[in-house]
């Protein structure tokens, strides 16, 4: 089974500290670093991948979002022809509130994680401020993996921590081949050689690294500028 993927930026996190992804990077070395969801489509599933942060909620926590990710994400789906609506699945690759604060937005979705991740979530603060209150109101749909998984034909989860402890990257079949969706193991291109403090379990993180290599696998990193230039990139 072959998928299509479309990358859609769905808001920027302003001038963050290169050093956070790259060791040794000059502290005055700042990024603007797009948050990305991934929409994909085989013609019978429509699935989606990390749904971003919400400027709005984002704030009521501290965290600076620019852009409008509802919006964003209405845009790229009306691309494929569909609506929040049509969306049946919605796989994390972890639960920081980046990656998955526009869950709502799909009221029809099962929502995919890790259950390692369930559970540092209800361990944890940072990252996940106001995240287990919306796992609550969605629990009934929230699907809890163990371990690498295939969700649907051409589409498995590989279980890799690194990140957080329930972290998991998304494999796509398409007919370019296999496409890993990294999440925060691989955060920008430089982390497939260079494992920085955003990834504190740096041998879970390198071992991930070394595999997905070896299989030849697109890695598609989870914050990348350059994915602006990606064939598969949905302009906004």
């Amino acid at each position: 089974m072959s998928w299509k993927i479309s990358i859609v930026e769905v808001g920027i996190i302003p001038q963050l500290p290169r050093a956070l992804y790259v060791p040794g990077a000059s502290p005055d070395d700042l990024l603007d670093i797009p948050c990305l969801a991934y929409l994909l489509d085989d013609g019978t599933h429509l699935v989606v991948v990390d749904s971003g942060p919400d400027a709005h909620a984002a704030a009521a926590h501290g965290f600076r979002i620019q852009g409008r990710s509802a919006e964003a994400l209405a845009r790229g789906l009306a691309r494929h022809g569909a609506e929040p609506g049509d969306v049946e699945l919605v796989v994390h690759t972890h639960l920081h509130y980046d990656h998955c604060q526009n869950d709502p937005l799909f009221p029809r979705a099962r929502f995919g994680v890790q259950t390692a991740e369930l559970a540092h979530l209800r361990q944890s603060r940072r990252f996940y401020e106001g995240i287990p209150q919306m796992c609550a109101q969605l629990e009934a749909r929230v699907v809890a993996l163990d371990g690498d998984t295939e969700l649907l034909p051409g589409l498995r989860t590989v279980a890799n921590g690194g990140h957080t402890p329930g972290h998991q990257s998304v494999l796509v079949e398409t007919d370019d081949g296999t496409a890993c969706l990294c999440g925060d193991i691989v955060s920008l291109e430089a982390n497939l050689w260079s494992i920085g403090e955003i990834c504190p379990d740096a041998d879970a993180t390198r071992t991930f690294i070394e595999r997905a290599l070896g299989q030849q696998w697109e890695m598609i990193p989870s914050h990348e500028p350059a994915l602006r230039a990606h064939r598969w990139f949905a302009a906004p």
